[in-house]
C-alpha cells in the first residue's frame, strides 16, 4: 500500500463545494454517508460544534455545512450525538500474531466497539521483522481495523543472540541493526522495545542505542516498556531518562508506553516523570507517552515477581536454577520483595493461562497459595516451574497518579489491551465516562485529540487522526449519555456500549451500534526518503 498526501485532492473537493449547487454535476453533489446535526470534534483538539460531515469513497468530502444539493447513499440523523475521528490505540496486542490470527480475532471487533479504527502491532518490542509479508498477508486475509507496525528489538535481539543475557558483540550489533534498516524500509513506522522483559532486558543502555539508532535515517518513534516503572532495577526516574537518552541518541521520538508509577515505592511520583520529560524536551528531545485509565496494569506471573537472572538463557537454564536448593532460596527472597512493591498477594489476580491454568483463573494469588498451604512466593514458584505461568492482573498504581499524567499535553490515550484485562475491551470508553463526563478530569476535545490527531501526528499516519476533507474516512459516532465500558476484571470481554457507527476507510464496521463484520481495515506503511515509496 502506498501512502501519499492528499492535500491537493482535498483543495481541490473543497473548490468543488464551493461551486454553486446548481452548476455542480450531481455526482459532485453525491456523497455514500451524511453524518448531520452532530457535535462535531476534528481531534486537532478545538471545540466541538454543531455540523456535518460527508464521506465518499474512502475519504471524508466536508466537514461543515452540507452544500445545497447534496445526496447520500446513508443519511444519519446524530443531533445529540459526538462525531470524532476514529480512535489510534499506539499500545496494544490486539493483532499480536498477525498474520496468523484467525477471523474473529482480524475482525478486532474489541477495538471497534470502543471507536477504535487503527492499532498499532508490534508493542513491547515484540514487532515484526519480515514486515512487507506480514502487512501484506495480513490484508490480504482481511483486517476489521487498520494497522500500523513497529518493528521489534526484543524480536531481533532473540532472532541474533536467543535468551543469552550476555552483551552484545560488534558482529552481533550489525547484525540487528540490519534487520532494524531492512523491516524500516519495508514500511514498519519505529522500533518497539520491552526493556523490562527478558530478554531484552540484558541490553544495556549503549547497545540499545547502537540498534536502534539504525532506524534513524527512516524517521520514526521508539516505544517502550521501559526498564523499570517501579523500583525493580534501575528504578523509574533513571529509566525514564534512559528512555529519553535512547530516543534523543538514536534520532527517534522517545514514547513511554502505558506510563505509570508501578507499586508502594514510587506512588506519587508522576510529577517527578512529567518534568524529567520535560527537561528533555527543552534539551531538544522528542518526548510523549502513552496512558491506559486503569489501576491495574496486566503482565504475566513470572514477569512480575521472576528475578531476571533466574530466566537467563531460556526456560530450561530456569528450571535448573529453581532445582537448585541455594539459588532457589536466593530468588525466593527477591521474590517476596517484587511481592511487596506490587502490594502483596491479595493485588494479584490471576486472569488467564493454558487450559491447565483454568481453575485458578478468577482468584488472587493469596487464594491458591492458602488452597496449597503454602506461601504467596512458593505457590507462584510452582506454578512457574510447573508451567502455570498465567497472566496476572496487577492492582498496583493510584488515581492520584493516573490523572496527574492523564492532564500532561504530551500524554495519549492507549489501552495496552491484552487477553484477560478489560482493558482490551474498554478503555476509550472507560476514559469518557470516568473522566471525561463523570469526574471533568480533561475535556472530551483533549480526550478526543489525545486518542487520534496526537497519535496520528506523532507517529506519522499521513491522513489519519482528523476530521477534514481529504483525510481518510475513520469516523465514529457515539452517544456520550450511553457510551461506557462494560468489560470487568471477572468478565473482561464484555464489549462496550455506546458507539454507534464505526467508519472506517469509509465502510461500515458498526452500525447502529452492531458490528456489520466488515473487513475495511488496511495495513499502513511508512513513507519515507530512504523507503522511496
Amino acid at each position: 500500500m502506498r501512502l501519499v498526501s492528499v492535500a491537493a485532492t482535498g483543495v481541490a473537493l473543497l473548490a468543488a463545494l464551493a461551486v454553486p449547487a446548481a452548476s455542480q454535476p450531481a455526482a459532485s453533489r453525491a456523497v455514500d454517508v451524511l453524518i448531520v446535526g452532530a457535535t462535531v470534534y476534528d481531534g486537532t483538539g478545538t471545540s466541538g460544534r454543531v455540523t456535518d460531515v460527508g464521506i465518499r469513497g474512502d475519504r471524508i468530502v466536508f466537514v461543515g455545512t452540507t452544500p445545497a444539493g447534496t445526496t447520500a447513499t446513508t443519511r444519519i440523523d446524530a443531533k445529540g450525538l459526538i462525531v470524532s475521528p476514529g480512535f489510534i490505540d499506539p499500545h496494544t496486542h490486539a493483532y499480536e500474531g498477525l498474520p496468523k490470527l484467525n477471523a474473529e480475532r482480524r475482525q478486532n471487533a474489541s477495538s471497534l466497539m470502543q471507536g477504535i479504527t487503527t492499532v498499532v502491532l508490534g508493542a513491547d518490542g515484540r514487532g515484526p521483522l519480515d514486515v512487507k509479508t506480514v502487512l501484506d498477508e495480513s490484508e490480504r486475509a482481511g483486517l476489521g481495523t487498520n494497522t500500523y507496525a513497529l518493528t521489534g528489538f526484543g524480536t531481533v535481539r532473540s532472532r541474533v543472540m536467543g535468551a543469552s543475557s550476555a552483551p552484545a558483540s560488534k558482529a552481533q550489533v550489525d547484525a540487528m541493526r540490519a534487520l532494524i534498516a531492512q523491516a524500516m524500509r519495508e514500511g514498519a513506522y519505529g522500533v518497539g522495545s520491552g526493556l523490562f522483559y527478558a530478554p531484552q532486558s540484558y541490553a544495556n543502555t549503549e547497545e540499545v542505542i547502537a540498534v536502534v539508532s539504525a532506524a534513524k535515517p527512516f524517521g520514526g518513534v521508539y516505544d517502550t516498556h521501559q526498564r523499570d516503572e517501579s523500583s525493580y532495577t534501575i528504578g523509574l526516574l533513571e529509566s525514564v531518562r534512559e528512555t529519553i537518552r535512547i530516543g534523543c541518541e538514536s534520532g527517534l521520538t522517545a514514547n513511554v508506553g502505558h506510563i505509570k508509577a508501578l507499586g508502594v515505592d514510587v506512588w506519587g511520583k508522576a510529577d517527578s516523570v512529567l518534568r524529567i520529560m520535560a527537561e528533555g524536551r527543552r534539551r531538544g528531545c522528542k518526548v510523549t507517552a502513552d496512558q491506559y485509565p486503569w489501576t491495574a496494569s496486566g503482565t504475566g506471573l513470572s514477569a512480575a515477581l521472576l528475578p531476571r537472572w533466574v530466566q537467563a538463557g531460556g526456560r530450561d537454564s530456569m528450571l535448573l536454577r529453581i532445582a537448585d536448593v541455594n539459588q532457589r532460596e536466593t530468588m525466593l527472597v527477591e521474590m517476596r520483595d517484587n511481592l511487596r512493591r506490587r502490594g502483596g498477594d491479595s493485588t494479584l489476580l490471576l486472569t488467564g493461562g493454558s487450559a491447565a491454568a483454568k481453575p485458578y483463573i478468577g482468584k488472587t494469588l493469596r487464594d491458591v497459595a492458602a488452597e496449597r498451604g503454602k506461601t504467596s512466593v512458593q505457590t507462584a514458584l510452582e506454578m512457574i516451574r510447573d508451567g502455570l505461568d498465567m497472566s496476572v492482573a496487577s492492582f498496583n498504581m493510584t488515581e492520584a497518579d493516573i490523572e496527574k499524567f492523564m492532564r500532561d499535553p504530551n500524554v495519549m490515550t492507549s489501552s495496552d489491551g491484552s487477553d484477560g484485562h478489560p482493558r482490551l475491551y474498554g478503555t476509550y470508553p472507560r476514559k469518557i465516562r470516568r473522566y471525561v463526563l463523570d469526574k471533568k478530569v480533561i475535556t472530551m476535545q483533549r480526550m478526543i485529540q489525545a486518542s487520534a490527531g496526537q497519535v496520528a501526528a506523532t507517529y506519522g499516519l499521513v491522513d489519519r487522526g482528523v476530521l477534514r476533507a481529504g483525510a481518510f474516512a475513520d469516523v465514529i459516532v457515539f452517544d456520550p449519555a450511553t457510551i461506557r465500558d462494560q468489560a470487568t476484571y471477572v468478565e473482561p470481554k464484555k464489549l462496550a456500549t455506546g458507539v454507534r457507527w464505526v467508519f472506517v476507510n469509509g465502510k461500515t464496521a458498526v452500525k447502529e451500534g452492531a458490528l456489520t463484520g466488515m473487513m475495511a481495515g488496511k495495513a499502513l506503511r511508512r513513507v519515507s526518503a530512504q523507503n522511496g515509496h
